[in-house]
């Protein structure tokens, strides 16, 4: 790697913490100059602009999430089990693993809202494939005979995906895991009860 895209790579890597954690568009420049260690200058020789930084930085922090998910989904074992291992990675997020500040996607999607639709379709694309990467596991199940196979996987990936990204948001609010231990007994118990087969 060259330095210029090494230094690039620097940049993107220190902004993506900082940004998870702080706001993608709440954050200054100032404090991604800070954990780099870069005067704006030198950010600005990079990047053409802040919403670049975010792009990148976004982009970062869904890629290392995405990285951990598919860890989890390639646990040995059946097709329940691999999904309830990729649904665990929400206490992971909880404490800031793989990332400071907890899911990226969520953040993005909560800061974002109507004020920033560049950052809102970006969170918007991710969780679409989330949601697609937990159906197509429940999908796999199917055709391998450990899923019930009148079960609606689409309906169910949603529900997981929501019940999951809602119980970070609560769980960050009151500063405790509870919502998301809560979320994970339930998601289980619909996976268990409802979608294995013996």
């Amino acid at each position: 790697m060259r330095k210029g895209e090494a230094t690039r790579e620097h940049i993107i890597e220190k902004a993506a913490r900082v940004l998870n954690r702080n706001g993608y568009y709440a954050s200054s420049l100032s404090e991604i100059m800070e954990a780099s260690g870069l005067k704006k200058g030198g950010i600005y020789n990079h990047f053409e602009s802040k919403e670049e930084i975010i792009a990148e930085a976004f982009a970062h922090n869904v890629r290392a999430m995405s990285e951990r998910f598919d860890e989890a989904a390639s646990v040995p074992g059946r097709a329940v089990d691999r999904v309830l291992a990729m649904a665990a990675v929400a206490l992971e997020l909880y404490r800031g693993e793989p990332i400071p500040g907890g899911c990226a996607i969520m953040n993005a999607a909560i800061e974002s809202d109507d004020a920033h639709p560049f950052l809102k379709e970006r969170a918007k694309a991710s969780m679409e494939r989330f949601i697609a990467r937990v159906r197509g596991v429940l999908e796999q199940g199917q055709r391998y005979g450990e899923v019930d196979p009148s079960a609606d996987a689409g309906e169910a990936a949603l529900f997981i995906v929501s019940a999951l990204e809602g119980a970070l948001m609560m769980s960050k609010l009151m500063d405790s895991d509870a919502a998301v231990k809560a979320a994970l007994a339930r998601i289980a118990s619909l996976l268990n009860r409802e979608l294995r087969l013996p």
